[in-house]
């Protein structure tokens, strides 16, 4: 039997697919994956990933939130604060998300629920839905986690205005009143960190990721 490589063709289309269903049930949150891709893919190389492991986890990562289809709009696009209720509804979308994902097994698919999974994890062990730590979370959860939590910081919502990358990578190294820098991965963090002005790039979407 043929060896199967993380890129087959046909499992790229299939992921393909679930995006462009993600995508017509929520175009927003599907931009945010694309973003997130992008990044996920250059941060990647840059910390050793082979081509072939980047462009892998860039095209997974752009599934990292298509567990929100589960969520109701209403609560998913409020403008105000979440309720604790609504907040512990939002927590379930990664395992909803890895759920979706691990119906297909092969490689691609796995990883691509892999990350669904544990994007909200923390190398401190302060992220959900398992409050995993430090190498408990794989290094492609620990990359796309980053990268989220950067465009986050980054894409202006119906609640609050996007910072500027300046603003945002300030964020990353120092804190805020919501994070420590203790919740990535020291890495994963100094890999972005040293190659800011490339990352600014491929989030705005003006370079193409390594």
């Amino acid at each position: 039997m043929p060896a199967v490589h993380l890129l087959d063709p046909a499992h790229v289309d299939a992921l393909s697919c679930v995006h462009a269903t993600h995508s017509a049930v929520d175009l927003n949150t599907a931009e945010h994956g694309d973003a997130v891709g992008r990044m996920a893919q250059h941060l990647s190389a840059l910390m050793g990933s082979s081509p072939e492991e980047a462009e892998a986890i860039g095209i997974a990562a752009r599934l990292h939130d298509v567990g929100k289809i589960s969520i109701p709009h209403a609560i998913l696009h409020k403008p105000g604060p979440l309720t604790v209720e609504e907040r512990h509804i939002v927590q379930r979308h990664p395992e909803a998300g890895a759920k979706i994902l691990q119906t297909a097994k092969f490689p691609l698919m796995k990883l691509a629920s892999q990350i669904a999974l544990e994007h909200h994890e923390h190398a401190d062990g302060t992220g959900y839905p398992y409050g995993l730590r430090g190498d408990a979370v794989s290094m492609p959860g620990q990359i796309v986690a980053l990268c989220d939590v950067f465009d986050a910081l980054r894409r202006e919502r119906s609640y609050k205005p996007g910072m500027s990358h300046e603003a945002a990578c300030d964020v990353l190294s120092y804190g805020d009143d919501r994070m420590t820098p203790d919740i990535f991965d020291e890495r994963v963090l100094d890999a972005f960190l040293r190659n800011q002005k490339h990352m600014a790039e491929v989030f705005e979407g003006t370079t193409a990721p390594l």
